[in-house]
């Protein structure tokens, strides 16, 4: 008789094959219920986004920064309502856009997922409805208009020194690069105005070009922590000196969050009087704050440490790049630059007088070629989610669960060609056009709208137009090896980013203003 040896599974190996398998199934079947099972099944989009985040993790960190593209394609193939992820609707639609990003009479949470530690305790790392309009309120009287008209001398100040400092590159023939130029600006302004002592970045030598290094830096980074936030957690835990053979811009960052520390802390010890060595007739942010009805537990020092933080990189980076990309635009289009040169002119005979923020806000051409970069500049390129925690949203025939994350992107709605005809051409006579201003104006959106809008547009907007007014009034400037290719945004990391081989926007000075100009216009 033959015999047969049956073989049989040690038990360790049936351990090893059980703990191999429950991972399998577990993702099997969470596949299963995110593609047919879900609240979200009946959305149109690829099965794959729906299925998994390492979907839009390819988009973003294998292929750096482009899911927004991605997501633009989605749309040209399932319509305007797509689900890019296994938990959130992105709507591409700009006639919906209030409905999302409504007043604060709506609750709109913001997604902790795709916050992550960007914001910190920060304002706009707040992720619940009420927790925001507790801290914003604490805020707004700093950023409103009529706050920021009374610092205005300040703003001023540092656009003066921009102009002289522009000035002396003139006689060395040296090559500037403007997005760094102009962060030094913003830095400048945002330190004096949060902590009563300018950085001083307007005054050394080439304008302290690792602070764009390392904010940019952070911003990129930004991309990676969104899917690996731990990896964000053990670097700003590194010693230093390891930090910064890891990452310089980590290791800047780390001793700029020491820095405002130290700030926050001196400010929050310190006694409003006579006797106090700032002499700013304005309160700082944190003076402010100190002095707010916020409840201790909004001032410790760690969360306004986020706060000054937060302020830093939305403060300094945003407006500085609107600053340059529309330089370029300027120095790039010689029909745009000479209208403009011709009404700041006429409006300021004496180059040396700049004219307050609201009445440069009148002069029609300013107001158009600023409104246009802000259109075409597509500084802000990320979709912005919000959650309707209580609501179930509607968009036409799509009912959207309460608590969904949804998204649009201020982007598209920008370059849309329905919208803005020759959407990629500089043209602010578009907004000189009464009827098609009067239409179209609701569509730039550069700020965002409703209650988590940007809250520093007031200063935003002193910083664009007191900037331009005084740097084209006064300074004579060309282009210096730089193309549109160096303006073209081709990654988003919130923030739009430029080709890794782009050196910037570089111009080279050639000095103040010619007086043959000033004839040549009142003579024509």
């Amino acid at each position: 008789m033959p015999s047969f040896c049956v073989l049989s599974a040690s038990p360790q190996t049936e351990l090893l094959f059980t703990v191999a398998l429950v991972p399998i199934l577990y993702t099997v079947v969470l596949a299963i219920y995110r593609l047919y099972l879900s609240p979200l099944a009946k959305f149109p989009g690829p099965k794959l986004a729906a299925a998994t985040l390492w979907y839009e993790l390819y988009f973003d960190v294998v292929k750096h920064g482009q899911f927004y593209k991605e997501i633009d394609r989605m749309h040209s193939v399932y319509g305007p309502v797509v689900r890019i992820n296994p938990f959130e609707i992105h709507v591409k639609d700009p006639e919906w856009y209030d409905t999302l990003y409504t007043s604060g009479r709506y609750q709109r949470d913001k997604s902790a997922w795709f916050v992550g530690r960007s914001g910190g305790q920060s304002v706009f790392g707040t992720i619940n409805h009420d927790h925001h309009r507790l801290r914003r309120a604490a805020l707004n009287p700093f950023f409103s208009k009529s706050s920021i008209v009374k610092v205005e001398p300040l703003v001023v100040e540092c656009v003066d020194k921009l102009c002289s400092a522009l000035n002396a590159y003139s006689s060395s023939k040296e090559p500037v690069e403007l997005q760094t130029t102009y962060m030094a600006l913003t830095l400048d302004v945002i330190s004096c105005y949060a902590f009563g002592k300018s950085f001083g970045l307007l005054d050394k030598p080439g304008f302290s070009p690792e602070w764009k290094k390392a904010i940019l830096g952070s911003i990129e980074a930004g991309i990676v922590n969104r899917h690996f936030p731990w990896l964000a957690t053990v670097l700003m835990n590194l010693p230093e000196s390891v930090a910064a053979a890891i990452s310089a811009p980590a290791a800047f960052f780390i001793q700029l969050q020491r820095g405002i520390r130290k700030q926050v802390e001196t400010v929050l010890v310190q006694e409003r009087n006579s006797e106090k060595v700032n002499t700013n007739t304005h309160k700082t942010i944190f003076e402010e704050l100190r002095e707010s009805t916020l409840p201790p537990q909004e001032k410790t020092i760690d969360r306004l440490m986020d706060e000054g933080l937060i302020l830093i990189g939305a403060g300094g980076e945003t407006t500085a790049q609107t600053l340059a990309v529309l330089t370029f635009h300027l120095l790039n289009n010689p029909d745009k630059l000479e209208k403009l040169r011709e009404e700041l002119v006429k409006a300021m005979p004496d180059r040396n007088v700049l004219l307050p923020w609201q009445k440069l806000e009148q002069l029609p051409y300013l107001r158009a070629v600023i409104q246009e970069v802000h259109r075409i500049g597509a500084v802000i390129t990320t979709r912005l989610i919000r959650i309707a925690p209580n609501e179930t949203l509607k968009y036409k025939e799509w009912e959207i669960p309460a608590g969904t994350p949804v998204s649009m992107t201020s982007h598209f709605t920008h370059l849309d060609p329905e919208i803005f005809p020759e959407p990629l051409r500089f043209l602010p006579e578009r907004w000189l056009d009464c009827d098609t201003s009067d239409r179209t104006r609701k569509y730039v959106v550069p700020f965002s709208k409703g209650s988590r809008a940007c809250i520093g547009l007031n200063l935003a907007a002193a910083e664009l137009f007191l900037t331009i007014g005084a740097v084209f009034r006064r300074l004579d400037l060309k282009l210096y090896e730089t193309t549109e290719s160096d303006i073209e945004i081709v990654w988003d990391g919130f923030a739009g980013g430029f080709r890794k081989e782009s050196q910037g926007i570089r111009v080279k000075v050639t000095g103040y203003m010619k007086y043959e100009f000033l004839i040549t216009i009142y003579v024509d």
